[in-house]
């Protein structure tokens, strides 16, 4: 069994916040051929939002966090999670643009969370989210939100352990001409 040690973040009862974890103990690069862990590829610092925040608030944080997932968690433990398709579909277009309601997240938020432990190997949550196309898997303990993890999580992954750099162009073979304003 893997020795790992989690450290609840400390989490407002109600409110909006960035969950703080002091401290997650894990093998920092694993040598090639070493299963990697969910605690390993994990965002630690996670944003979240109480059943009770608007929608559009929750869109806000998604903007200004630039993220795509809210876990929503009320009293420490994760009760729902929200997207921004489940914003984009809980909205309307008016007047050119994009109406998100007031109404409470908990109003739109997929109550029945795939989840998975620390320990849970990063091939197995990577085969679950193709599975269930899915793009992120909440990490806990006993309900408690530990971090989050998600396809772009794996992307990085992947491209960090192949040795591949994340910059755009310089030999890839990927023609990024599309990016560029004329």
């Amino acid at each position: 069994m893997d020795s790992v040690s989690h450290a609840y973040g400390q989490f407002p009862p109600y409110g909006t916040g960035v969950a703080a974890f002091e401290s997650v103990a894990f093998q920092e690069q694993p040598h090639p051929g070493v299963m990697m862990r969910a605690c390993q590829a994990m965002k630690k610092d996670v944003v979240f939002v109480n059943p009770f925040a608007s929608i559009s608030k929750a869109r806000r944080l998604m903007r200004e966090f630039n993220i795509r997932h809210l876990p929503v968690v009320e009293r420490g433990e994760l009760v729902g999670i929200i997207s921004d398709g489940d914003v984009l579909l809980a909205s309307s277009l008016r007047d050119g643009r994009i109406d998100v309601p007031d109404a409470p997240v908990s109003s739109i938020m997929t109550r029945n969370v795939v989840t998975c432990f620390g320990t849970s190997r990063v091939e197995d949550i990577a085969a679950t989210m193709i599975r269930l196309q899915i793009s992120c898997i909440p990490v806990v303990l006993e309900r408690r939100l530990l971090g989050i993890v998600t396809s772009t999580d794996l992307l990085r992954l992947v491209s960090a352990r192949s040795g591949i750099s994340t910059g755009i162009g310089n030999g890839t073979g990927i023609d990024f001409d599309g990016l560029r304003t004329a």
